[in-house]
């Protein structure tokens, strides 16, 4: 491990998220910057027409720079288009948008762009994505050193485990994955096809289909996910539940309001936006639901070895915060083991695991147990 005395000569962790772009220095209880990993052109406006004078002086001043990024670029959501660049595979602004936020640490200019570079990255990361950012990291910025981190060797060792299934619900993947005895195994894993964009775009669905009859609601995918975000749940037996609504059972209800004065009430779509979860084929995707995803990743390994695993199930991501999942899961969980094994059966949902592969690479760092790094061959410091 490198080892220095001057803080900002500390490595960097690097998350790319879909969702969220996360930055901060290694031996940190936290990123430093959380940002939405969003940008918008500023002559990339939604409206018919090319041109809306004015435009450009009055949301960027006499800033030269086309684009915003994160934060800034969601306070013009509804003028100009939001981009997603981790979606577009657009490297160039990506290495724009680290910039951007990399002159925010206040790194003295003396220290800049020397720090080693961790990033944290799902399995399913391919080996022309880690080249792309190899030649951002070490050609475009010459940083020194380059780490990529296992994203489910980072959470394990958040929770300080060497075996267990991690359960990751971001807004573009979900993935399960399993470590044991701190080996992985490349058929113990899946890539399961529904994620948080999912669940918004089926409960922006559900209520311009049963809602917008007898009301028009403008309802946005960003607007959707906020209000998912804040209300969805998760219930054990969602059919019963949906009787109880219409029999008059109002726990449910909650009441959404817009800037324009009107509301919106919901109460089923509250828990039915997440059963794409559980029933893919809800959002006419045909798989199996993600109890069975994870007994199949389970069962990859040998019989004897799934009593260790199974008091180890982690729930990781932004999407994995939705209440109720823990309690549905351990519930669905139950039916595929057999008595003898199904009292172990353990789902841990901890504080924070939104960002919880980020703070197990800082604590990789704090306990010197990183893997080697990759030196800039053409580093000149």
């Amino acid at each position: 491990m490198l080892t220095v005395d001057n803080k900002q000569l500390r490595p960097l962790i690097l998350d790319i998220g879909n969702c969220n772009f996360r930055l901060g220095w290694a031996g940190s209880d936290l990123p430093e910057i959380i940002a939405p990993s969003v940008y918008v052109d500023a002559t990339d406006n939604i409206f018919e027409s090319d041109v809306i004078d004015g435009l450009e002086d009055l949301f960027f001043g006499k800033n030269t720079e086309r684009h915003l990024y994160g934060i800034e670029a969601l306070k013009y959501q509804n003028i100009l288009k939001i981009h997603e660049f981790k979606k577009e595979n657009n490297y160039y602004i990506l290495s724009k948008f680290f910039h951007h936020y990399y002159q925010k640490l206040d790194i003295l200019p003396e220290n800049q762009f020397k720090q080693p570079i961790i990033i944290i990255t799902p399995f399913f990361t391919t080996e022309l994505e880690k080249t792309k950012l190899e030649q951002i990291f070490f050609q475009d910025f010459n940083f020194p050193y380059l780490l990529f981190l296992s994203e489910s060797q980072a959470i394990m060792q958040a929770l300080q485990k060497e075996t267990g299934v991690i359960i990751n619900i971001g807004d573009f993947h979900t993935y399960i994955s399993t470590i044991f005895h701190g080996f992985t195994n490349i058929m113990a894993r899946d890539l399961f096809p529904i994620s948080g964009k999912d669940l918004t775009n089926h409960f922006l669905n559900m209520v311009l289909t049963n809602k917008s009859s007898s009301k028009k609601y403008y309802l946005d995918k960003w607007l959707a996910k906020e209000i998912k975000e804040k209300t969805a749940l998760i219930v054990l037996n969602p059919e019963e539940e949906k009787k109880n609504i219409k029999e008059g059972f109002t726990n449910y209800d909650q009441k959404i309001n817009f800037p324009d004065g009107s509301n919106l009430k919901i109460d089923a779509e509250r828990f039915m936006l997440s059963e794409p979860l559980f029933d893919p084929r809800l959002i006419h995707i045909d798989y199996f639901g993600i109890p069975e995803a994870i007994v199949k990743v389970i069962k990859s390994w040998n019989r004897e070895d799934w009593e260790e695993i199974i008091p180890h199930i982690i729930l990781a991501g932004g999407g994995s915060l939705i209440p109720g999942l823990k309690e549905r899961l351990k519930f669905e969980l139950a039916k595929h083991f057999s008595d003898k094994i199904r009292g172990k059966l353990n789902i841990i949902a901890p504080a924070g695991r939104e960002n919880m592969s980020w703070v197990g690479a800082s604590i990789l760092y704090s306990k010197n147990k990183l893997p080697d790094w990759k030196p800039n061959p053409e580093y000149k410091g």
